[in-house]
């Protein structure tokens, strides 16, 4: 693992206890459904969920397509595609495929929705990446993708120029870091009809997001990026924050729409 391209390998060797915590983040609740309402889910709907991960959106799109439809998880990480097979090992409408080479093992046209979330912003070519998503949609077919820019998140009590320093030293991570408002751009670019962008920021007060900054806090320190000690005493001031009411996290999440032309 490099730093030069840590921002896909952290995603194909993953810790225990980064895994641990994408079981809490990556949990299905009720906003996606409203987080997903521009793909156009419909009974019988197929889908192709692009970097599944765990697996439990492509559960909660699978109860929404029923047993008319297919979802088609896929991911890059093993470990993830024979987790999720067994959590859906009691629904047959959804299945898990593992990337290889970038390359999804199904045949062309196989999907009418496409869904990439929180992805892009970690592949090595967003536009090798988009034409795989149109080589798998049928013509007409829509895709949804949503990303962060991470030059907009908010994080209280740090203030803006501690959180931008300290989202700065965990770009690491990232391939592209501000993917979210050139998203549309990389739709277009790709081929894509009737582009569409909208933006959703949801806004935490109690901790949930504090996973968030656990994963970035590993980020920022793996290359010496920013001193442990500063991103502890960030930790700490941001969990401290929680407990006495003062904590909130913000970061607007782009949603793109696309239909693959005839």
């Amino acid at each position: 693992m490099t730093r030069a391209t840590f921002y896909t390998d952290h995603w194909q060797h993953i810790e225990e206890e980064r895994v641990s915590r994408y079981e809490q983040m990556f949990v299905w609740r009720d906003s996606h459904a409203t987080l997903l309402e521009p793909l156009d889910l419909r009974i019988g709907s197929r889908v192709l969920d692009f970097g599944c991960g765990p697996g439990f959106v492509s559960l909660g799109m699978a109860n929404i397509v029923r047993s008319t439809g297919h979802v088609y998880g896929v991911d890059l990480n093993k470990q993830f595609v024979l987790a999720a097979s067994k959590r859906a090992v009691k629904t047959p409408q959804v299945s898990f495929h593992a990337i290889q080479d970038g390359s999804v093992p199904l045949a062309n046209n196989s999907v009418d929705r496409a869904l990439c979330k929180n992805v892009l912003e970690y592949v090595p070519s967003v536009s090798s990446t988009l034409a795989e998503i149109r080589r798998l949609l049928v013509p007409g077919g829509r895709v949804l993708a949503i990303d962060s820019d991470w030059r907009f998140v908010v994080v209280e009590p740090w203030g803006a120029e501690r959180t931008a320093r300290f989202f700065d030293a965990a770009s690491v991570a990232f391939k592209t870091s501000e993917i979210g408002r050139v998203l549309r751009s990389e739709l277009l670019n790709a081929g894509f009809d009737d582009v569409e962008v909208q933006i959703q920021a949801g806004v935490d007060t109690t901790g949930g997001s504090l996973s968030v900054l656990r994963n970035m806090a590993s980020y920022a320190t793996k290359y010496d990026s920013m001193d442990p000690r500063e991103v502890d005493k960030l930790l700490t001031e941001a969990e401290s924050a929680v407990e006495n009411g003062a904590y909130l996290f913000a970061l607007p999440q782009f949603l793109v729409t696309g239909i693959n032309p005839d």
